[in-house]
């Protein structure tokens, strides 16, 4: 049964959490095939390696300073940006929007994280991400870039998240958990404007 994690309305940002939505799939297959990479990033003007590995299927993108280039979403992604399409409302996206990408990130353990950021690269449509999440239940943090409100939310094995309009003024993180041993796979479904030159 969908709830709410962050409330809102019509245009107004809100989160909404749809648990054990995909709570048959399997960790393993996935993570044996995804062609996975750990990606450097510059971060208030100096260079990170992130604390995780990352894949891409879609046009092409780029985010501070990691330039993915364009590749095609598999069959199985596409089906499955088709099934968590078939979920969001299309009142709070703009017409012709579609999940024609994904940026997986593979946390291996508790010790791989993310920091607190927003997902607002001028050539992504930022009203809809959507979030899946396999493998093991780590804590999403949610907080207003003013810090006056703050969420978090527990994401299990299967659990889908829609996040709209929500790239503005939120930022979100997934802290290190440390005592966490297992793998996760987080899947984050996406609309990437594609300009005329096809990039």
């Amino acid at each position: 049964m969908m709830r709410t994690v962050v409330p809102g309305d019509g245009k107004e940002p809100s989160c909404m959490l749809w648990p054990g939505w995909a709570a048959q799939a399997e960790v393993a297959p996935w993570w044996d095939r995804i062609p996975w990479q750990q990606n450097r990033i510059r971060v208030f003007g100096r260079w990170h390696d992130e604390p995780r590995w990352s894949a891409w299927f879609g046009p092409a993108y780029r985010y501070a300073g990691v330039a993915w280039p364009a590749s095609p979403l598999p069959d199985d992604l596409a089906q499955l940006a088709r099934r968590v399409e078939a979920l969001i409302d299309p009142s709070r996206v703009a017409s012709g929007f579609s999940l024609n990408s994904v940026l997986i990130n593979g946390y291996r353990n508790g010790q791989d994280a993310m920091g607190f950021h927003r997902d607002n690269e001028p050539e992504m449509d930022p009203s809809c991400i959507a979030s899946l999440s396999l493998g093991a239940a780590r804590t999403f943090q949610i907080r207003r870039r003013d810090r006056s409100e703050r969420w978090e939310v527990d994401l299990a094995h299967g659990d889908l998240l829609l996040m709209y309009h929500l790239q503005h003024d939120h930022e979100h993180a997934l802290p290190r958990r440390l005592r966490v041993q297992d793998r996760r796979i987080n899947f984050t479904f996406r609309h990437i404007v594609v300009r005329g030159d096809g990039r």
